[in-house]
């Protein structure tokens, strides 16, 4: 694991934008877990997993229009019956070359099961007002695409939100007990000082 960099937390904390100018800046292989979620769902449903099952069945109703506590206590769960498949796709990337890897699914106290070392983990987060600013810029889009199916478009919207807000102190609260690095982001810097305190942690400098 000492070739590989992970950049862990929750939605609209700038993760994607940093790997990619990490893959870019070093010549990293850049690994997006956010890209295999639905399959992972999907492949661990057909493998027996019932909970994985569950959701994959859930309509939008069903799954946003919920108390936003048991939204995050879900969405926690459902990272770690996850986790093992991130993993082994992972492990079948070349090791010859660094690897930057980033997703909400590398939450802290998974990757410290691997023993991922403190210089290889950061734990970013957007504070509450910086999410909800960012995201609200993209309502119309999901309420269009994502969300049209939904019988209450606003209180499903309303409900992500919250639980992604949750999701943020979930981990956040997780790299503090594991002593790993967090990352607020709240538009205080800019993008090149996120990198440079990453770059920093990470020892690339």
């Amino acid at each position: 694991m000492k070739h590989i960099y992970y950049l862990g937390g929750s939605p609209c904390a700038g993760k994607s934008t940093i790997a990619e100018m990490i893959a870019k800046k070093y010549g990293f292989q850049y690994f997006k877990v956010d890209e295999l979620l639905i399959d992972f769902i999907t492949r661990g449903s057909e493998d027996g997993d019932k909970w994985l099952k569950y959701i994959s069945e859930m309509s939008l109703d069903q799954l946003w229009l919920r108390d936003p506590i048991e939204l995050n206590e879900e969405e926690l769960l459902t990272y770690e019956k996850l986790f093992p498949y991130f993993i082994s796709e992972l492990d079948k990337l070349d090791r010859n070359t660094p690897i930057i890897t980033e997703g909400a699914a590398f939450l802290p106290r998974l990757v410290n099961k691997l023993g991922v070392d403190k210089t290889h983990y950061v734990c970013m987060v957007p504070s509450r007002d910086f999410q909800i600013h960012h995201f609200k810029k993209r309502l119309p889009i999901w309420i269009n695409n994502y969300l049209s199916s939904c019988s209450d478009k606003e209180k499903a919207f309303n409900n992500w939100m919250e639980r992604d807000v949750l999701f943020a102190l979930s981990a956040s609260e997780q790299a503090r007990e594991l002593n790993y690095a967090t990352l607020v982001v709240d538009g205080s810097k800019n993008l090149d000082e996120n990198l440079l305190f990453i770059e920093s942690l990470f020892k690339l400098l």
